[in-house]
This record gives structure tokens, sequence and C-alpha cells, in this order.
């Protein structure tokens, strides 16, 4: 202990600020040395969690809420970089959080997080106003029960990221005149999938880089549609997309002026995805997952070397042909399931004979590499698709193949994949790998 407290204070803050608040308070014991530390550590994080809300909601929530007044009175550095909260307990209140909030505007806050999850909407609280006009704020991230009031005066001039995961909306409006009094913008991730607002989402900035756009709840029995749906997309500064909707509710997804695109998950349900894909044409790593019609119109994905492909919708075979024919320099393919539940699953998958191109497409000519399958189960039309692709890959330099499929026993996957040896290739430097 010695030795850490002869370290400067800048050091011995920047320690400090891994730990957790809690924690942070109870070095002031430590030493002389440590005794005022405490109050200048520029992260704060405070997490109600660690109350138990078994007894009394009221007296362990009055507990947690006059040690985060105490810290806050005592706090003495000028500048605030991080404040954090946690908040589980429906008792929170907008008064407590709107004195939390003033205390840290008038410490110049940079970072502001909050998380509040409550069971219920009714709980939900908003925001105090003076927020929505904190020109230092760099970073604004807001989880769950938070209710996004919006005035129509917003001036967030330095925000540059903006998270705002499944929080509810005053009105529809809301989120347009939010965004609008963010100029500066670098970064945006909004989570709609439990939102009643907005039904239709806009986003033109032309500072945006990053851009998320969440749509992943999925309830069978749900009834509730929006004929008016809409989501539109402006964005020319843009360098990475994610954008993941597995509902089909018919609504028009409009995305234009991506040329600086470089990186993009797209994972959707949808009956008419070529006006997303069109915008699309300048990513250079693409993750792809689509459920619905097969796509009409080649779309020339002339910048794109890595493709990771979805494998389990009903109509996969036919956007693999198309994506080899549209992407003449695609250097590493991989075919995966997206995750545990992919969107290709909320309808059972059909498989269909699988056609492939007319002609073999120059990537697998020229550029070909690296070729990945996860998941592969051997089944005929895999092979055909397998067997296609070593044919005509001739600088294809590695090919794995690997099964995690529960319906198959281990012998019989390593047999269907073992017989992969076998295939005739055209690149005599492949190395064809078997896990």
């Amino acid at each position: 202990m010695d030795m850490i407290s002869n370290l400067s204070d800048d050091l011995l803050l920047k320690i400090l600020s891994q730990l957790p608040t809690k924690d942070v308070v109870e070095t002031m014991f430590l030493s002389k040395r440590w005794k005022f530390l405490w109050m200048m550590v520029p992260k704060l994080d405070f997490d109600d969690s660690v109350y138990e809300y078994f007894d009394d909601e009221r007296v362990e929530y009055k507990v947690f809420r006059e040690y985060v007044d105490r810290f806050l009175v005592l706090y003495k550095s000028p500048v605030l970089e991080t404040l954090k909260f946690n908040l589980g307990c429906p008792m929170s209140t907008t008064d407590d959080m709107s004195t939390w909030i003033r205390f840290a505007i008038a410490r110049r806050v940079r970072e502001l997080e909050i998380y509040r999850s409550c069971e219920d909407d009714f709980h939900s609280f908003p925001l105090p106003r003076c927020l929505y006009t904190f020109e230092k704020l760099v970073v604004l991230k807001l989880y769950k029960s938070i209710s996004l009031d919006v005035p129509r005066e917003v001036c967030l001039s330095s925000l540059k990221v903006l998270h705002i995961l499944s929080v509810h909306y005053k009105d529809k409006n809301s989120l347009r005149r939010l965004l609008s009094g963010c100029p500066v913008l670098e970064e945006l991730v909004i989570d709609k999938s439990e939102d009643e607002y907005p039904p239709s989402l806009y986003v033109i900035m032309n500072s945006l880089e990053r851009l998320s756009i969440l749509n992943e709840f999925h309830d069978s029995g749900q009834e509730t549609f929006f004929v008016d749906e809409k989501v539109v997309i402006n964005v020319p500064s843009l360098k990475y997309l994610n954008y993941v909707d597995i509902y089909d509710l018919g609504h028009l997804c409009s995305s234009e002026n991506m040329p600086e695109l470089v990186e993009a998950n797209v994972k959707l349900v949808c009956e008419s995805p070529e006006k997303l894909m069109r915008s699309l044409t300048s990513v250079k790593r693409l993750s792809l997952c689509l459920y619905g019609s097969v796509l009409q119109h080649r779309i020339e994905f002339c910048q794109l070397v890595r493709l990771e492909l979805c494998g389990c919708g009903p109509k996969w075979w036919n956007l693999l042909t198309w994506m080899l024919q549209s992407s003449p320099k695609l250097q590493v393919l991989k075919l995966n399931k997206c995750g545990e539940i992919c969107i290709c699953s909320i309808a059972p998958a059909i498989i269909r004979s699988w056609g492939q191109p007319s002609s073999v497409p120059d990537c697998l000519q020229f550029h070909l590499s690296t070729f990945e399958w996860k998941y592969y189960n051997g089944r005929r039309e895999e092979k055909k698709v397998v067997a296609y692709i070593l044919k005509n890959a001739r600088q294809l330099k590695t090919a794995i193949f690997s099964t995690k499929d529960s319906y198959l026993q281990e012998k019989q996957s390593q047999k269907k994949l073992k017989e992969l040896v076998s295939l005739p290739r055209a690149s005599s430097s492949c190395q064809l790998l078997v896990d």
C-alpha cells in the first residue's frame, strides 16, 4: 500500500476510477494520503442493485438516495468525466434524477448514462428539460424505463454519442426533435424493440459515422401493425451500419447517400430489401441475414472483400448465388447462423434446390482465398454448394468446415465432413480443415 500511496494524485485517481463508487468511498479510511482523494474521482457509478429490496422498498431506496446525495454534496472535482446510474427500484423518482442531473450539469459532465429497469411502463419518468440544452455533454446513454418528453428547443451542440435503448417516447416526434438538436453526432444507437413510438424513424444527419437500429423483439401473438411505418436513412458520412429488424410489417426502408460505408451488419425481415441493399454498394465487410423475397435486380458490391452470410433461411441458396455474382472482389466467404435465435427461425426453413450461377463469378476465379462454413450438415444441396466453390475457386487458400448440429451424432458428423476431402479443388494450394 505504501508503494501505491507514493504515486501521483493523477495516477491514483485513474486507479480509483476503475472501482465501483461504493468501494472508492471506503478508501478514505486507508490513510491520510487517501482521505480526500475519493472526492476528486472523475468517474462515478451509482448502482442501487447492491441494495436488497425485499422487505421495504421505500426504506432501502431512501438509504441509497441519501448515500448519493451525500456523495454529490461532498464531491469536489470541477469537471466530472462520467456519471452512471443503474436504478432498478420503482421508488426512484423524477425529482431525484432531476437533482442528480442538475448536479452533473453544474460539474460539466461529459458522459451521462442512465439505466432504469422497471417491470411496467407506469414507473417510467421524464428527464429534466435542462438536459436537452446542456452544450457540454459529449456522450448520452439511456436505457429502459425513461420517458423522452423532448421540448421544441434542443441544443446538444457537443454530443457525439447517443444511445437510446427501449425507452418510452412522449409522442411520435420526440426522437426527431432530439436528433435535430445534435449537429455533430457521430454515433447513434436506437433500440425500438419495445416502443410504441416512433412507428417511423428518420435519421438524416451529415455528421453521423456509426448507426445501429435494432428491432429484435418478436411476439407471434402480437397484433399491432403500423401501416405507415417508415425507416428513412440519409447519412453521407456513415462508416458503420448495424440494421436489425425482425418484423415484416410492410414498412418502407429507404436509405441513400452512404458513399463512405465500410462495414455493415444487416438482419432483416422485409418483402422488398432492394432499397436498403442498394445503399450498401461501397461496403467492404458485410454480414447479411435476409428473410423475405429473393432480390430481383443485380446490385454491384465492387468494394466487398468479406461476406458473412446467414444460411438458415428458406431462400438463402439463391441469395448466395446472387451475392457471388454481385461481388467481383470477394476474398473471404463465411456461411454461418447469425446466433442462437436467428431471424430466419421465425418461420420454418424450406430447403430448395440450389441453382448454381450461369457462369463462374469473377470472385471465384480471381480473388476468393478463404471459405468457411459453420454448422455444415452435409445435406445434398450443401454438398453441391461446397463442390461448386472448391471446383471453381482458383485462388482458394483455406476451406474450413465445422458442425455443431445437435441432431447429428458425432461419428456421423465427422463422416460427412471427411467426405469433403475427396472433392476436386481448382486450387492446388488449398488447405481443407475439418473441425
